[in-house]
């Protein structure tokens, strides 16, 4: 196991990351459907569109190996996951 949430160290440095981003988030149709399905976290949504692009909705159902085996989706479900898919998206290049 990866448990990369491990390596996650905090919110600020989540912040910070996520200041990249927002010139990239237009609110299109395609970017609702994601937030939609992300629970609303724009904060997530903003840099998996970044990376993904238009393939995120499939990607947020696909089982990542960095991810423990789990779906960026079933990331969302506890804290400690989701702390792991943001060190993963920050990992991501």
């Amino acid at each position: 196991m990866a448990e990369l949430e491990k390596y996650f160290d905090g919110q600020k440095s989540w912040l910070d990351f996520l200041s990249n981003f927002n010139e990239e988030w237009k609110s299109s149709e395609f970017q609702k459907s994601l937030l939609n399905k992300l629970n609303n976290q724009i904060d997530i949504a903003k840099v998996i569109y970044f990376h993904i692009g238009e393939n995120s909705l499939e990607w947020i159902n696909k089982k990542i190996p960095a991810l423990d085996n789990l779906t960026p989706l079933e990331c969302l479900k506890t804290e400690k996951t989701t702390n792991r898919l943001k060190e993963c998206l920050m990992r991501m290049k």
